[in-house]
């Protein structure tokens, strides 16, 4: 971009003036990035159990802001949560649902404008990683770096589905942009615009805070001590720590999540083993494609000897060693493994393969080509071969409840998909007089997931109907087979096929169903809706959830919610 590249690159768009080119150029990470919208699931069908929440999420800031309950805040949103509970707003700082927040205002609250604001951050890391490689690379294979950056299947998966590490990462790589721009010629307004970004990248997700490492190194390596005279820095620095103070305590008074993660599950591997710190070096051709990879190779000892065709500055080398060999240290460290953990770090290989084929294919034209090509071909294939996973039908069944529970109806679901289907009932429905409670918040005690521990409320199956009575249940929707080896839960679904129920529909649940989805043989679950067939008293007690994750209890103050 021109924002940074101010020494003049040889370019292989000679028939083009620079600006054309260039507009070009962008063009084509705009169709491409409209690619990854075209091809992602939009219609309800989330399948990562987070992403329904991270749309959910964005809602409630929409809502809250239209509400403005600010004397009350802490009443409407538990209300709020009892009527769609599936929100973590809490667990996550917060900057992604504001933008999410503002785009529901202006095209309403559903799965298509959430993989939207999702796809916007996919550009930006479009236009990141262009304006990163320009520095040092031909405008086509800058344009081919950008394609590999969104296009290789791991962030071509994720960057299809309601997610905040494309985000976070789209915004550190901004951020890794204008420390860029900064080191080149010092305009003071690079060293605001790159702490603004990564603040807004902490603001997203906790972890990318790892990318100010190989900034610092970077600056560190071109400036040294003269840095730290540089009241401009300085400004920056202190600016930015007091805007992350909040981000600070969230993180400790809600971030038990993540420590759990970095310690631990049962079944996960022992941090100090091989399998441990080499899982993510196995994995890594299967998410950037064995040709990124082999040119990676290929490009190492060129890299180390200096005899790359392309030169890059001392403090570039410092930040790209720092970015791949600290972060994946990082990574490793953290015990649950999950692909896209190391999604932030994998950049520096796909650079590193795209000046490995520059320089070894000497060709004026040919390299950067070459580079083009490959980056469009794994494009092709992640959007094609690799599709993100799917789970279909919850929107259904929430069109069904809001169209038939009667005025200020109790729903009670027991399912693994209740993100899916609190979502849709916030996406299809305006009744702001129906409460949903989880089976799960009733009969158990959780704390995430099974993984940790479960505790049973110990109730025969008349105490459990007795509860469903004093609740003034109206529905009731279930998923068959759902976590029938809990003792509570095998009681739950044998009061449901007593005679105080009767059954009034079933929907079929399809898409890439995982066991907790409880399919039958042919790989197709079933969510059934249940009414009473006794006379629905009124609610005889405000509802009280048990949320063991913060350790605290809620009780609901009902009227909140306008």
């Amino acid at each position: 971009m021109s924002l940074i590249a101010k020494r003049p690159l040889q370019d292989d768009a000679v028939v083009l003036s620079p600006r054309v080119a260039e507009a070009i150029a962008l063009l084509a990470l705009v169709v491409a990035s409209a690619g990854m919208m075209l091809t992602a699931p939009v219609a309800g069908d989330f399948w990562w159990s987070d992403a329904p929440r991270h749309a959910l999420n964005g809602a409630f800031v929409m809502d809250l802001i239209h509400d403005h309950p600010f004397g009350h805040a802490t009443a409407w949103a538990i209300d709020y949560y009892i009527r769609y509970p599936a929100l973590t707003i809490i667990f996550y700082p917060p900057f992604f649902y504001f933008v999410e927040a503002i785009l529901f205002a202006l095209f309403g609250v559903s799965h298509v404008v959430a993989q939207f604001t999702e796809t916007i951050f996919v550009f930006l890391l479009a236009v990141g990683a262009y304006a990163f490689a320009r520095q040092w690379l031909p405008r086509i294979a800058a344009v081919g770096v950008a394609l590999l950056t969104i296009g290789t299947p791991e962030i071509a998966y994720w960057g299809r589905q309601v997610m905040l590490d494309v985000p976070a990462y789209a915004l550190s790589f901004v951020a890794i942009v204008f420390v860029c721009a900064y080191l080149r010629d010092a305009q003071p307004k690079f060293v605001y615009l790159a702490a603004a970004f990564f603040v807004a990248s902490i603001y997203t997700k906790y972890n990318f805070a790892f990318l100010l490492l190989p900034a610092v190194a970077a600056v560190w390596m071109a400036r040294g001590f003269r840095v730290l005279l540089d009241r401009h820095v300085l400004t920056a620095l202190g600016a930015a720590f007091i805007a992350l103070l909040p981000a600070a305590y969230m993180f400790i008074r809600f971030g038990a999540i993540n420590v759990d993660a970095v310690a631990g599950q049962p079944g996960d591997m022992a941090k100090d083993t091989f399998a441990s710190w080499s899982f993510y070096a196995y994995q890594m051709p299967h998410q950037l494609g064995y040709p990124i990879v082999a040119l990676a190779i290929l490009g190492l000892p060129l890299a180390l000897s200096g005899r790359l065709s392309v030169r890059l500055e001392p403090w570039a080398w410092t930040m790209l060693a720092v970015w791949f060999l600290g972060g994946y240290a990082f990574v490793s460290m953290i015990a649950h493994k999950e692909l896209r953990h190391d999604l932030m770090i994998l950049f520096p290989v796909i650079l590193l393969a795209a000046l490995a084929a520059v320089s070894l294919i000497r060709h004026n034209i040919a390299g950067p080509a070459t580079v083009l090509l490959v980056g469009i071909a794994t494009y092709g294939y992640s959007l094609f071969w690799y599709p993100p996973r799917v789970v279909s039908g919850y929107r259904e069944v929430a069109r069904y409840v809001v169209d038939h529970a009667p005025p200020n109806g109790v729903v009670v679901f027991s399912g693994y998909r209740d993100g899916n289907f609190a979502f849709a009932t916030r996406e299809y429905s305006k009744r702001k007089d129906l409460k949903v409670l989880r089976a799960t918040k009733l009969l158990l005690k959780i704390a995430v997931t099974r993984s940790f521990g479960v505790e049973q409320a110990d109730l025969d199956e008349p105490a459990i109907l007795q509860m469903i009575k004093d609740h003034g249940v109206s529905m009731i929707v279930a998923q068959r087979n759902f976590w029938q080896d809990l003792r509570e839960m095998a009681r739950f679904e044998k009061v449901l096929q007593s005679a105080d129920f009767q059954r009034v529909a079933s929907f079929s649940i399809r898409g890439q169903l995982e066991k907790d989805d409880g399919p039958d043989a042919q790989g197709v679950g079933t969510v059934d809706v249940f009414v009473p067939t006794y006379k629905i008293a009124k609610q005889k007690a405000p509802i009280t959830l048990d949320l063991p994750i913060i350790g605290a209890t809620i009780t609901e103050q009902p009227g909140q919610v306008r």
